[in-house]
């Protein structure tokens, strides 16, 4: 009987070779699991805080037989690889606690993460993230009264996107943004001519910019 316990926990962690190549990721809260053999990818080892981040769920995965997490040059090659360029020129990846990487306009690196682009959540109501969705459905479909100086994406990920200063997104959005959004594209940081995005996906809702944040 002691050998039991030995045998089980050998079971578990074994992984057949073929189950090796399989790597999951969550892209604005959508989760996509990626064959890294017949992708034909081998990134370089990713960087210190990619590895760390990565490093807590490992056992946890291993256990519950759940392919690893995929590094970010691993999945921004697949997304090359399997949708059109419209949905990824001029984008890049950006972790995120609760939705895993999010897909956010903005300059990247080789590994595909953001170089400069940096998001706070907005903590918005309820119903915030579909009220700013249809805020940029109209602007897109141009049912927007009169003509917004702002652009609006409705991103084939799911997310819906409004950029422009700080002051036309705002206009924009008009009552769609809430209080909370208002205040945040009213704050000095963001005031004036600075480019923002509006991003509504997964049911949140971030207000992303160009800083001084750089990618590892």
């Amino acid at each position: 009987m002691r050998l039991a316990v030995p045998i089980v926990l050998a079971s578990l962690f074994a992984i057949p070779a073929a189950a090796e190549d399989i790597c999951r990721a969550d892209v604005n809260s959508t989760e996509i699991l990626i064959d890294r053999e017949t992708l034909g990818v081998a990134p370089d080892a990713p960087g210190l805080r990619e590895r760390a981040s990565r490093w807590a769920g490992l056992g946890v995965d291993r256990v519950l037989g759940r392919p690893p997490r995929c590094d970010s040059q691993t999945l921004i090659s697949f997304l090359a690889n399997e949708v059109p360029d419209r949905d990824l020129d001029g984008y890049c990846l950006l972790p995120d606690e609760r939705l895993g990487f999010l897909l956010v306009p903005g300059e990247r690196n080789y590994r595909g993460r953001c170089t400069r682009t940096f998001c706070d959540r907005v903590n918005m109501a309820s119903g915030g993230a579909a009220n700013v969705a249809g805020a940029a459905t109209d602007i897109v479909t141009g049912r927007d009264e009169g003509e917004s100086r702002s652009s609006a994406v409705l991103h084939a990920s799911g997310a819906a996107i409004v950029s422009g200063t700080a002051g036309s997104v705002l206009t924009s959005l008009g009552t769609s943004a809430g209080t909370a959004l208002s205040a945040a594209l009213a704050a000095p940081a963001v005031a004036g001519g600075v480019a923002v995005s509006v991003v509504a996906v997964g049911g949140a809702v971030y207000l992303c910019r160009d800083g001084d944040a750089a990618a590892e």
